[in-house]
């Protein structure tokens, strides 16, 4: 049993066509369930009912068992004093205000009709191949998908942008290099993103905007505080590298990183850290502000010059430092354009437009839509379940439900599980 399913009972008043009474025998008549609170506080705010002769307006709190009131020790909090009633399934305590008055308890275990309990059993208790209702999920209305797409795609948009919000506190509300941050997380891919991102945090900004129009310069500073400029100098551009980074470190007085050690195995070569380092030192080289070319876009096309970058000329004729092959410009592919443009432009924009006025960018669903489905495990998992991908929209969205809704189980607070 979990607590979703009393959530889902009470919301929705499920529970019987039996007169609704409170442990002690008093009859109650629910007005409204109230709202659900996803804060802090009260599961549900704003109920109203008759509980005897009274009528109650205040708050809902529902637990699993009535003891657990004290386990999270909801009596010595204010802000519950405002619970008019204890939904719980079974009820073993008596749970009391700070005060010491008895709060009126409904105890529903004995009161769910048993074709409910073996509906969610057996819908929602099962282990699924892929989703828990991967066997209805076909069948969900196409017209009831698109509203609730939009609501999970803006749901990821904004646990994205957490991260985003927390860079920028910490560089002082400077966009641009929050931007870079995220930028170098994501060059670094799921393999080297949260080793790029240490490396970004720890480099001063500043730094590299004096130094943009010397791409070399820019090389030399990634590959050196990523590591990559360690051990034998038995390449001369290494030990080219290396002895501009000797120096900025001088100059600059910023120490290494211990400890840095990035992955290249189970990479593809064009995704090494050395090519996609060398491809950031460029972008920076071409656009030293890209923020600001990103807030002034007005569509997606705007941004296509970021598919011109490609690396230095050392690079187009190496993957790493020690061996040679052949000439390519190693340009940044138009699957990697966009995935930069769902995973950090869009959301960055999407978060600056938040933050400075206070409403959700209008545009921000067809900037998504601009793209096409991204193809992964996730994708191919509800392809195969008869779900249609048309753009980036959809695969967002099917992400999103697939991580916050279906892996957690949270079936009874998702859309496609209510129906």
């Amino acid at each position: 049993m979990k607590e979703d399913f009393l959530h889902y009972m009470w919301r929705f008043q499920k529970m019987g066509h039996l007169p609704l009474e409170t442990a002690s025998g008093a009859p109650i008549r629910v007005i409204n369930p109230g709202l659900p609170n996803s804060g802090g506080g009260p599961d549900f705010t704003n109920a109203k009912m008759w509980i005897g002769e009274t009528l109650w307006a205040g708050a809902v709190e529902l637990r699993l068992s009535a003891s657990s009131w004290y386990h999270h020790s909801h009596h010595l909090d204010k802000s519950y004093d405002a619970v008019i009633l204890h939904v719980v399934w079974e009820n073993d305590a008596e749970a009391c205000y700070p005060s010491g008055r008895l709060i009126p308890c409904l105890e529903l275990s004995k009161r769910i009709a048993p074709q409910k309990m073996e509906a969610y059993f057996k819908n929602f208790h099962k282990k699924p191949h892929c989703i828990p209702c991967e066997k209805h999920i076909d069948r969900y209305p196409n017209f009831q998908w698109f509203t609730w797409k939009e609501r999970l795609d803006f749901g990821r948009l904004e646990q994205k942008t957490e991260l985003i919000f927390g860079l920028l506190k910490a560089n002082n509300n400077n966009w641009e290099a929050t931007l870079f941050q995220l930028l170098a997380k994501n060059f670094g891919l799921n393999r080297n993103g949260n080793l790029f991102l240490k490396w970004a945090q720890s480099l001063p900004f500043n730094i590299i905007q004096k130094n943009t129009d010397e791409p070399e310069v820019l090389e030399a500073l990634f590959m050196g505080i990523s590591g990559l400029l360690q051990g034998e100098m038995n390449s001369p551009y290494k030990k080219y590298l290396h002895q501009h980074y000797d120096y900025l470190k001088q100059k600059f007085g910023f120490d290494d990183i211990l400890g840095m050690k990035l992955n290249f195995k189970g990479l593809r070569p064009s995704n090494f850290p050395t090519i996609r380092l060398s491809q950031l030192a460029q972008f920076y080289h071409h656009n030293p502000r890209p923020f600001a070319q990103l807030m002034e876009a007005e569509k997606p096309k705007d941004l296509e010059w970021i598919r011109t970058v490609g690396v230095s000329d050392f690079w187009k004729t190496h993957y790493t430092f020690e061996r040679e092959s052949a000439s390519k410009p190693k340009r940044l592919s138009q699957s990697f354009f966009e995935l930069l443009m769902i995973n950090t432009l869009i959301p960055l924009r999407f978060a600056c437009k938040q933050k400075q006025l206070g409403t959700t960018d209008e545009l921000i669903i067809q900037w998504i839509e601009a793209f096409s489905c991204e193809r992964n495990g996730i994708t191919r998992g509800f392809s195969q379940l008869g779900m249609a991908m048309e753009s980036a929209l959809d695969s967002q969205a099917l992400i999103q439900l697939k991580r916050f809704y279906c892996d957690k189980k949270r079936c009874l607070r998702c859309a496609v599980g209510f129906y």
